[in-house]
Order: C-alpha cells, then sequence, then structure tokens
C-alpha cells in the first residue's frame, strides 16, 4: 500500500465557490468514519462522473503531521508510472459533508473519491507531493462533490400530496399511486450503486465477473422483492377500504352480509382504466369501482321496504323468514339483548345470527 496527503486542516474553496472551515477534528473524523466495506473511495483522473475508471482504491486514511493521509491499495501500474513522472501531481479530495444527502455516515465527514488532477490549479496549499514509492514536498488541491439529486422524486411526491388535497385518495391512487412513486426511488437506488459498479471493474483481476454479475443479480432481486412488497401493501389497503365500504353496506341495511364476500371480490377484480359514458345529457368518467358504489349506496335500505299484510303473511309464514324486513327487525332485536347482556356486536353480525336461525 501507498500513503499519500490528500488533505489538511483550514479555511478552503470548494470547486462550487463556497468556503468551508475544516478543523483538525473534522480531520480526525473524516479518517476514523471511513469504512471501505460501507462505501470504498475510488482514485480517479480529475473529478469525473461514476462510470469513470477507478486507477486505486482508498484502504484507509489516517492523520500524520497534522495532515490526513490515504492509504491506497490495488493501483494500476500505469497510472502509477504516469504519476511518478509528474503527469498527475496534484490531489483532490472529494468530501461528503456531514448532512449530504447519500452521505454513508449522516453526522460526520466521509470520502467520496480522490481526484489526481493534471494541470489544474490547486485550491489547497501545503500539501506534501508524492510518488508510489516514497514522499517528498509540494502542494495539492481539494474539491467538495454532492452526492445524488433526489429532486424529481421528492417533486412526484410533493404532486402526490397535492392531488390527495384536492381529488382524494382514490382519484389520486389513479392518476398517481404510490406504489410507483417508491418504485422509482428503489429503481434510482438500485441505478447508482450499478453505476458505483461499473465504476470498479476496470481491472479483471481485482474482482471477478462471477463475483461482480452475482452481486448484479442480487441487487436485482432485492429490488424486485421491494417491488412486490409495495404492490402487495397497495392490495391489502384496497381491500381494507373495499371491506370498510362492504361493512357500511351492510349496517345501513343496503347489503345482506351473506353478499359482502362476494361484493368485496368484485371490486377487487376491477380494473383501474376510467369509463366514458354519456348519461343524462352530460359525459360520466368514472373508475369501474367509483360507479358500482355509486349503484350500491343509492340502493333502497331494505329495511324500508313496505311490510306485507297480514292475509299475505297468513298464506306463507315461511316467507316472512325471508323478508328484509323482519330480518331487520329481528337483528335489531337480537343486537339489543346482547347489548343488554354486556356484548356489543354489530349489525350485520346480528343479520348474519337471525338468518342462520331462521332457516334452522
Amino acid at each position: 500500500m501507498t500513503l499519500i496527503p490528500v488533505f489538511k486542516p483550514g479555511t478552503h474553496t470548494a470547486v462550487d465557490g463556497r468556503k468551508i472551515t475544516f478543523t483538525l477534528d473534522n480531520c480526525v473524523d473524516l479518517a476514523e468514519s471511513y469504512d471501505p466495506s460501507l462505501s470504498e473511495a475510488p482514485a480517479v483522473i480529475g473529478h469525473p462522473k461514476l462510470t469513470a475508471p477507478a486507477y486505486g482504491w482508498a484502504k484507509s486514511f489516517e492523520i500524520k503531521d497534522g495532515l490526513v493521509y490515504a492509504k491506497l491499495e490495488q493501483v494500476n501500474p500505469e497510472f502509477a508510472e504516469a504519476f511518478n513522472a509528474g503527469s498527475y501531481k496534484k490531489r483532490s479530495l472529494s468530501i461528503y459533508l456531514p448532512d449530504s444527502p447519500g452521505n454513508p455516515k449522516p453526522g460526520h465527514y466521509y470520502a467520496r473519491h480522490i481526484g489526481f488532477l493534471g494541470a489544474a490549479a490547486p485550491a489547497i496549499k501545503g500539501l506534501p507531493d508524492a510518488n508510489f514509492a516514497e514522499s517528498d514536498g509540494e502542494k495539492g488541491a481539494a474539491e467538495f462533490a454532492m452526492p445524488f439529486d433526489e429532486s424529481i422524486i421528492d417533486t412526484l411526491k410533493s404532486l402526490r400530496e397535492y392531488l390527495i388535497e384536492k381529488e382524494g385518495i382514490e382519484k389520486t391512487d389513479q392518476i398517481l399511486p404510490n406504489w410507483r412513486i417508491e418504485s422509482l426511488s428503489a429503481q434510482a437506488d438500485f441505478k447508482e450503486k450499478e453505476l458505483i459498479k461499473e465504476s470498479s471493474m476496470t481491472k479483471p483481476n481485482e474482482v471477478s465477473f462471477a463475483e461482480q454479475q452475482a452481486k448484479l443479480d442480487a441487487d436485482s432481486e432485492a429490488l424486485k422483492q421491494r417491488e412486490l412488497a409495495i404492490a402487495k401493501k397497495e392490495q391489502e389497503q384496497k381491500r381494507a377500504e373495499f371491506v370498510s365500504f362492504a361493512d357500511k353496506l351492510v349496517t345501513e341495511g343496503k347489503l345482506l352480509p351473506i353478499h359482502k364476500t362476494s361484493v368485496v371480490e368484485v371490486f377487487m377484480s376491477l380494473g383501474n382504466e376510467p369509463i366514458s359514458f354519456a348519461e343524462g345529457g352530460t359525459t360520466v368518467n368514472s373508475s369501474p369501482a367509483d360507479l358500482i358504489k355509486k349503484v350500491l349506496s343509492e340502493r333502497p335500505n331494505f329495511m324500508d321496504f313496505a311490510e306485507k299484510s297480514a292475509s299475505d303473511k297468513d298464506q306463507n309464514d315461511d316467507d316472512d323468514k325471508d323478508d328484509p324486513k323482519i330480518i331487520a327487525a329481528k337483528a335489531k332485536k337480537y343486537q339489543q339483548e346482547q347489548k343488554e347482556k354486556g356484548n356489543i356486536i354489530s349489525i350485520s353480525q346480528a343479520v348474519e345470527y337471525v338468518t342462520k336461525q331462521a332457516k334452522q
């Protein structure tokens, strides 16, 4: 391994013009927070994108004589030769700040990559020069990079919140379901990891193709499982909503308990594509679920049906067993009896009970 000075305490100007002060304690935090198993800092030329090749890797960082040194390993021999020849004498450290999004260790300074510069002017004075055999003395540079921007996903989340406020949760789920945003977020995480892997696959002898492919396959499977979990959660939320709606119909006397499960399953099988048709001179544009909800909600309450005449009842007492009004009356009576005994039951449970009793 080669030990190279890459940073020092002081007030430095980042490439975006910000002046940032680093104390010796900040530099100690930078060195001690580094964990290559968590996020490994590559040695690169300049400050390129993630797809650029790595010419070495930082094994660790340490404080020595008031400076931050990087221990480099797996250094590309051709790059080492060019560096020793003076082609890339300057160093520039890209650092995650404690509050940077995507920081592997939030709350701490963390090395992102070490940029080796050619003709670029150094930003930090006083760093000793080095080569891949020994150190002597000259100057270097520092750069502070910001990580992945998640503004698009944040915008979609804000848009969904706005739609919920204006249109309601059901309409919003048709336009911009939450599982799609979660899926995009998961894909962004996966793609960023994939790009990082690409930058590390510059030397065949560093990591075998089979190992790289195995990790990619594992990440792809993890993404797939996450998407399945999100879709399953969405289905569970939809089922809970439809069950609640069916329970309300039963309580209002618009649906018999025996039909509740059938209604819920019909709802679950419906698609989300809206249906458009003309009705009374206007155009209706609603989802299948909303249309069926409207029909069921506007059904007459079977407890309001007219009573059969006494003569009709005398002709066939068995018909009383299926009379919705009589069933409802018996159910309310049974519910009250149970309440007086200290047992609280729903109207749907009471209807189910008296219906079974009538069949016996």
